[in-house]
């Protein structure tokens, strides 16, 4: 071939791969900002859901309106699902106050994000939050009790959850192939002849996941008595969280950041918890973003025979604002929650998002009302088992007096009206 008509090939060659390669550039752009975007409104969704205030429903709502594109369609498939199943749960039976689900719809977000970037998801954990009746008069079943019912969230993604009987001799026997699953929220562990039968033996149950003591729910027998109870306030020192970089270049250029926060006391019979949120979002382009929430496990552990009946006060705090300047901010929040006072670090000269953007929270000591872990009951147990019916007349008029005597010492403590 004589070169005159090569060189023409060659330059259109060269024109078909420039052309090429700025598709690809392009394509890569738009994979870049679809990715940003994604993440944005994961974050603000999330950073939305610290907030007490916040609607859950609004704001699974409002993300999904953001998630157009056809690259989202995973994402908001999955915030879907949640909606779904938030809504399916307090339109039949709401047994959850509002602030558990909206911090479960929370937690299911942070899981949907962590999968989007391709990071390891944890355990999706069953959670409890109430348990009907308080405790199991023997004398009333199955005649006015049939079954023990579990409420919570997430009860069919895992078949660890087990429920043992306790005797008197320390003896467990599994008697999970009674437990029933109607619905992901709730579980039904049935009396009677197709169901648990209980003897003068069996002191209580034991609730696991995974073999960890997630509850205890006594039996109440003839000679069962009304459990000692004590209060204690409890010293947690300060935690400094600094959540990760999750959009844009990590410098905040002195836009913002606009953060928000929440603090919130995880409560489990042998453990107290805090979870930490704190997100810091840039307010120009390119929205750089520190976004997170994490788990502070064992700030308070009860002494054997002993486990946590409650907390006074509100489990939560939250707080909001927009940074402007380069110092460290103090912000007093009081002693209605978790937190007494926030010093964030927000902005600062350079680089800072991942690194240095942080929040330290100084808590209100917690009261803590501690309730013996034997064979016995609690006199709040007795006291909701009065209103709701559940426990029989002659189990009432014995733990009555000690009742009534365990729920003054309460209320005196705390300055209570009974």
């Amino acid at each position: 071939m004589k070169p005159q008509k090569i060189f023409p090939i060659l330059f259109l060659a060269l024109l078909v791969s420039c052309d090429i390669g700025e598709k690809l550039d392009e394509l890569k752009d738009t994979a870049k900002d679809i990715t940003t975007e994604t993440l944005a409104t994961l974050d603000d969704a999330i950073s939305a859901l610290s907030g007490e205030s916040a609607a859950w429903q609004d704001v699974l709502t409002n993300t999904i309106s953001k998630l157009t594109d056809e690259a989202q369609a995973t994402v908001r498939n999955e915030v879907s699902s949640v909606l779904s199943r938030a809504i399916a749960k307090t339109g039949v039976e709401l047994r959850c106050e509002v602030d558990f689900i909206r911090n479960r719809v929370k937690d299911a977000l942070i899981r949907i994000k962590l999968k989007f970037l391709g990071k390891p998801v944890p355990p999706l954990e069953p959670k409890f939050c109430n348990i009907d009746p308080e405790a199991v008069d023997r004398e009333a079943v199955p005649k006015h009790i049939k079954s023990l019912n579990f409420y919570g969230y997430d009860f069919d993604v895992d078949q660890q959850i087990k429920v043992l009987l306790e005797s008197d001799n320390g003896s467990k026997a599994d008697v999970s192939r009674f437990l029933d699953k109607p619905t992901h929220y709730a579980m039904t562990l049935k009396f009677g002849g197709n169901g648990v039968q209980l003897n003068a033996k069996s002191r209580r149950f034991i609730l696991q996941w995974k073999n960890q003591v997630i509850s205890t729910i006594g039996v109440i027998q003839p000679q069962t008595p009304v459990c000692e109870s004590k209060t204690e306030t409890v010293r947690v020192s300060p935690i400094t969280y600094i959540p990760p970089h999750t959009r844009g270049d990590t410098e905040y250029k002195g836009h913002g950041p606009k953060v928000t926060s929440s603090v919130r006391w995880v409560v489990s019979p042998k453990r107290l918890d805090a979870s930490i949120t704190m997100h810091a979002a840039e307010t120009k382009k390119d929205w750089t973003t520190a976004s997170g929430t994490k788990l502070f496990p064992n700030l308070f552990v009860p002494d054997p025979g002993w486990r946590i009946d409650s907390v006074v006060g509100s489990l939560s705090s939250s707080h909001a604002y927009t940074d402007t300047n380069h110092t460290e901010d103090r912000y007093q929040l009081g002693s209605g929650g978790p937190a007494r006072e926030l010093v964030y670090v927000g902005d600062t000269k350079g680089k800072e998002a991942g690194t240095r953007t942080q929040v330290t929270v100084y808590f209100n000591n917690p009261r803590l009302v501690l309730v013996q872990d034997k064979n016995c009951v609690s006199g709040s147990q007795v006291a909701a088992m009065k209103k709701k019916g559940t426990i029989s007349n002659k189990s009432l008029q014995r733990l009555s007096p000690a009742m009534v005597k365990d729920l003054q010492k309460i209320n005196k403590v705390f300055k209570v009206t009974p």
